[in-house]
């Protein structure tokens, strides 16, 4: 009997190699696609979600610092309409404002009055130093004066406090409507003033807040009190910089100034032309979702190598009766005897190709026994012959 040929077979001709890979192609695929999907929608809602209740809390702060700068413009407005008569003896006027602790409270640096010329005539308190000052190079004094309306500035460093302050100019008028001065209220940012009460409340573990004058593209005060008076970068560095300076309200995730992604969301303070930002690096909220895509993606790793072994299990006891009625039949084309009939326990497409192959072994063997039997015909026939011709 000759030996059985041996397979040359590459792996990846295999049936079952091919099968599994495949399979498992499709279902990491499936499985990959999916994890995709869910993270990203995940992402998107936890974003929406994070970023409308950001949203609301910077709404409600906003609508604070408005209250707060409304109820301090009310205050100069009303001093400036009852003591306007006043301005004529500035010495009466200085002793009236030193009766006014209200205004001390509202304004932690103070008050002044200046002449039309912007020359400080009345200032409380005295020990600011500020009377014969010239303030008139300051912008929203100057508008003040010339405009004729209230105006909230822009922080800049005291000529006497010689610290970070910002002003609101208050137009007094006499009856006719001329302006004859501007009462200055004074908020020092170097010390505890009324918008502490906003910055030095942290927002998350590592967010928190920043007042910005939109005109100037400057900050007023913010949690971290290093940016008081910083400049943002100037418009076209930053897209969402200059989408919250030009007004838009809402919220947004993108890098900051630092070049730090943030989930960021601003709200306009429409009373001094300010708007105010809560910002909180994205990787605080948003680690929870982090950790999910970390455990989604060890879950699809382990399903895939799961799902790859089970499919080659299945595959090779599935396909393990193609595997024997493949090597008989090669075992059959190289040899000279009978090979014995493959058992079939399986009722589908394999079940019937070893019932075919059996078959073909039946026919085969039938042949082989005829052919036999016509062997031995011919042989007796002719040792009947060679006798006869013998006698």
């Amino acid at each position: 009997m000759e030996a059985p040929v041996k397979s040359n077979q590459s792996p990846l001709q295999s049936l079952k190699t091919r099968a599994t890979v495949f399979t498992l192609a499709i279902f990491v695929l499936g499985i990959w696609t999916l994890s995709l999907f869910v993270s990203r929608s995940l992402q998107a809602d936890m974003e929406r979600l994070l970023g409308e209740q950001q949203f609301s809390v910077v709404a409600s702060v906003a609508k604070r610092v408005n209250d707060d700068l409304g109820d301090r413009l009310q205050a100069l407005q009303t001093i400036a309409e009852r003591d306007v008569a006043l301005l004529a003896n500035p010495t009466a006027l200085q002793a009236h404002l030193e009766q006014q602790p209200l205004l001390q409270l509202l304004f932690n640096g103070g008050v002044f009055v200046t002449r039309p010329n912007g020359i400080v005539i009345v200032d409380v308190p005295l020990s600011a130093q500020r009377i014969g000052v010239n303030y008139l190079d300051r912008d929203f004094i100057a508008s003040a004066l010339k405009e004729g309306v209230a105006v909230v500035g822009r922080p800049f460093v005291g000529k006497k406090l010689q610290a970070p302050i910002f002003g609101i100019a208050m137009p007094m008028r006499d009856a006719y409507g001329q302006i004859l001065g501007v009462l200055v209220g004074v908020t020092n940012l170097g010390k505890s003033n009324f918008l502490d009460q906003i910055t030095n409340s942290p927002y998350g573990k590592s967010g928190g807040y920043v007042l910005i004058s939109a005109q100037h593209r400057q900050v007023v005060t913010a949690t971290d009190k290093s940016r008081i008076m910083e400049q943002l970068p100037p418009q076209g560095v930053n897209i969402w910089v200059d989408r919250f300076a030009q007004g838009y309200e809402g919220w947004a995730v993108a890098p900051n100034p630092k070049g730090v992604n943030v989930l960021v969301s601003g709200k306009g303070i429409p009373i001094a032309g300010w708007y105010v930002l809560a910002s909180l690096p994205s990787a605080e909220p948003f680690a929870p979702i982090e950790q999910m895509k970390q455990r989604m993606l060890l879950a699809t790793l382990l399903l895939t190598i799961l799902i790859g072994t089970l499919t080659w299990w299945v595959l090779r006891n599935q396909l393990a009766p193609l595997v024997a009625t493949a090597d008989a039949m090669t075992a059959l084309a190289n040899s000279t005897e009978m090979p014995q009939p493959l058992p079939n326990t399986q009722q589908d497409e394999i079940g019937k190709l070893v019932m075919g192959f059996n078959r073909i072994l039946q026919t085969w063997g039938q042949h082989e026994a005829a052919l036999q039997r016509s062997k031995d015909m011919v042989i007796a026939a002719t040792d009947i012959i060679t006798i006869s011709m013998t006698i």
